[in-house]
């Protein structure tokens, strides 16, 4: 059985929704599920992904795979294994993993500087 059949880890996504308060702010909330115990596999992100999201004033601090396309973007968090990430780009293919073709979010762990 290869990976793409067992991915390691599951996700739930949400979207977020922004409401003004009463001083003109915004608050978030995310109430929107995307989806729920969908497989994935959470890596670390590379130290040249961690620096070209740097270059467009990003942080990133892990990168997500999925067997089809998650349909994320920067509207969305993602929480696996009781860790919450705000995703930081919208999901595309990759075959970097070596075993076809994946798609990939990269993401921010929260809490993390």
């Amino acid at each position: 059985m290869s990976l793409l059949d067992n991915l390691p880890h599951t996700a739930t996504a949400k979207r977020r929704t922004r409401t003004k308060d009463s001083m003109i702010g915004a608050k978030d909330s995310f109430g929107t599920i995307l989806f729920t115990s969908r497989a994935c596999w959470r890596q670390p992100a590379s130290n040249n992904e961690i620096k070209e999201a740097a270059h467009r004033s990003q942080s990133v601090t892990h990168k997500v795979y999925f067997a089809t396309d998650p349909e994320l973007d920067e509207q969305c968090i993602l929480e696996i294994d009781g860790d919450t990430m705000t995703v930081r780009s919208a999901s595309h293919p990759d075959a970097s993993v070596g075993l076809g073709v994946l798609y990939k979010v990269m993401v921010k762990l929260e809490g993390v500087v």
